[in-house]
């Protein structure tokens, strides 16, 4: 899949670190990614540089670094694994696997909602990632369909450009400023709360509940600032328990990663309907009427889709690593890779005309702006939420609707 790959501009290098460049991956907010060749074995790789307006900057600069020794703590399974970072003529670079596939967003802008057997393969892979995130002590904080990518090998988690350690004490940022992308934060992180591992948690649940519906589980453009009440009608039944909990209101209540990646792995996947005749097609649960169209927008050139960009937050708010953790990820990675590459399978077979897709994390503007007031932060450890329900689906016999969408 090299729609996504384009020439490189005049004033691109042509050469970081001994990488051969050839061609552009994308391009955001704090720099660019590059298709690159390994000047050892020659196999491809992503390397990202910092812009130069922004190379002299401190701040920039630090928080490439964080990204670069963030994104080496978790295990390769579930992201680009690092291969190399440093700086070269004063522009610090970082270079990763290529992550060949097709982005979550991308995914559901060409084909619309995922079929339910395909969705549970994406929650227990992203779940799974989450994991890996968590038990490496991290918070990814940005969690949204342009940084998941569907491969062959399963879904991979990627952009740690705003990821921070669990209990880091820049929240809000040294700078008084909030990092994320509205539309996909937990409620606490819109009143200028930490993050903690329950807001990627949250960020799941939208996630999940997006691609199984087309729509946000809390109305509104997916780019806007919202909180209230989720809305599931159109969720498939075994997955609405899992995802209703990710989206508590309260951080508390919310399944940790682990629990989450329990609770998935005991559901009973969806199959479809394979020979014979269906003894009677299956009551569909009732969908929510959609929302009026919004307005016309140009689709974003890197496949993006929403930015991390600067909000005005609504007020101020107020993981530990394991072997047992590390397992479950590995699991769940395992139960999602046959599913996802599943999808990637369905999209390639007979298509030449695959839209493109962000193979490796592109940054995007980050921002931010100063909470006004803050209360009580909710602390680890206190967590009063009740494990989550398995929820046991009824066998049927009946035709089901999940079939992959050949092009």
């Amino acid at each position: 899949m090299d729609g996504d790959i384009r020439p490189l501009e005049p004033a691109d290098p042509r050469q970081v670190a001994g990488h051969t460049l050839l061609g552009r991956l994308g391009s955001g907010g704090m720099g660019t990614v590059y298709l690159g060749a390994d000047p050892a074995s020659g196999g491809r790789v992503a390397v990202k540089t910092i812009h130069p307006h922004l190379a002299g900057d401190p701040v920039y600069r630090r928080r490439f670094k964080d990204e670069a020794y963030l994104a080496s703590r978790v295990a390769s399974f579930c992201t680009a694994r690092v291969i190399a970072h440093g700086e070269e003529d004063g522009r610090p670079y970082l270079v990763t696997d290529y992550v060949g596939g097709i982005s979550l967003h991308n995914r559901l802008a060409v084909e619309g909602p995922l079929p339910p057997a395909d969705l549970h393969g994406v929650a227990v892979g992203v779940a799974s990632a989450l994991a890996a995130i968590h038990a490496a002590g991290l918070v990814h904080r940005d969690v949204k369909p342009a940084n998941v990518m569907l491969t062959l090998s399963g879904c991979r988690v990627i952009d740690f450009g705003i990821a921070s350690g669990q209990g880091s004490a820049d929240v809000p940022e040294a700078s008084g400023k909030v990092l994320g992308t509205p539309g996909w934060m937990a409620p606490e992180l819109l009143f200028g709360g930490p993050a903690t591992p329950a807001a990627d948690i949250f960020a799941w649940g939208c996630l999940i509940a997006h691609a199984g519906t087309g729509q946000m589980p809390i109305g509104g453009d997916p780019a806007t600032l919202r909180t209230g009440n989720p809305d599931l009608d159109g969720l498939p039944d075994s997955l609405v328990p899992a995802v209703r909990s990710a989206l508590a209101a309260d951080p508390a209540d919310r399944p940790t990663a682990p629990e989450l990646l329990l609770a998935l792995v005991e559901q009973p996947q969806p199959q479809p309907h394979v020979g014979g005749w269906p003894e009677a097609d299956p009551a569909p649960r009732p969908r929510r009427t959609p929302a009026p169209a919004p307005p016309a927008r140009p689709a974003p050139t890197d496949g993006e889709g929403a930015d991390t960009k600067a909000f005005t937050p609504l007020g101020m708010a107020g993981a530990r690593s394991s072997r047992r953790t590390r397992l479950l990820a590995g699991i769940g990675a395992a139960a999602g890779t046959v599913l996802v590459g599943a999808i990637i399978a369905g999209l390639t077979q007979g298509r030449s005309d695959t839209p493109p897709s962000s193979s490796v994390p592109v940054p995007s503007p980050t921002v931010s702006a100063t909470p006004t007031k803050r209360a009580g932060a909710v602390r680890p450890g206190t967590s009063k939420r009740s494990p989550v329900k398995s929820h046991k689906a009824k066998h049927r016999h009946g035709k089901q609707k999940g079939k992959h969408k050949r092009g």
